[in-house]
């Protein structure tokens, strides 16, 4: 599973597939967005003072991430339970 995390726009992409405006307080403040790419990834911080910190290499998701990947899971099941419609639009 290909999973970006980018807390401050609410978005979270999930192997190309994405939601936005989603509730993700649960991220640390200083988080920018979080890459991962099915076992591996990295965590990229906001700037701090003018100065770019380092990313931290992951092996494991943090729980606000797994929290972020439910968020997006619960999204996705509105949008498949949504009716689909056909028909003509009106000339």
């Amino acid at each position: 599973m290909k999973l970006t995390i980018i807390p401050i726009d609410g978005a979270v992409y999930v192997d190309g597939i994405s939601f936005f405006g989603l509730d993700l307080s649960d991220a640390p403040a200083n988080v920018h967005a979080l890459q991962w790419d099915n076992n591996a990834g990295w965590i990229e911080f906001k700037l701090d003072n003018g100065h770019h910190p380092a990313n931290q290499d992951i092996t494991e998701l943090p729980d606000w991430a797994n929290t972020a990947k439910a968020k997006w899971d619960e999204a996705e099941v509105v949008v498949k339970t949504q009716p689909t419609t056909t028909g003509t639009q009106p000339a």
